[in-house]
């Protein structure tokens, strides 16, 4: 049985942004780790071509609430995959929400600009890259 409301619940879409540099696959990965540090950041994964950084807070989100806890408090993942070909190394960097619980609609809008911006923040670090 659904009621009006449910409506203003809505799933939170993961963000993704590819890119390729001509920046070395070792250099990259030291670039994209020192913006997910530098952003707050909690390395979880940190590997040749795969790299996951945990933001937020599950427990502060759920027990304040996003409205006292803020947007950023959500928890999210930021997952980075990195790929060798020819002179050039792909990035793609995904940002996806980790609480599953989704969120109204304006706070999940909030959340998606600050998954996107984020992405947007490492894509960034890298000069050659528009």
């Amino acid at each position: 049985r659904h009621t009006e409301g449910d409506n203003m619940f809505r799933v939170i879409e993961p963000v993704e942004i590819d890119f390729v540099t001509k920046t070395s696959i070792e250099e990259s990965r030291k670039i994209i780790l020192e913006a997910l540090r530098s952003q707050g950041g909690n390395i979880k994964v940190d590997s040749a071509r795969d790299i996951v950084a945990g933001f937020g807070s599950g427990l502060k989100a759920r027990l304040l609430g996003v409205a006292l806890a803020g947007t950023n408090s959500m928890p999210r993942d930021v997952v980075v995959k990195l790929r060798e070909t020819e002179s050039k190394t792909e990035v793609k960097i995904r940002v996806r929400d980790t609480a599953g619980f989704g969120s109204r609609a304006g706070f999940a809008d909030k959340l998606q600009r600050i998954m996107y911006q984020q992405a947007l923040d490492i894509k960034s670090q890298f000069a050659d890259v528009d």
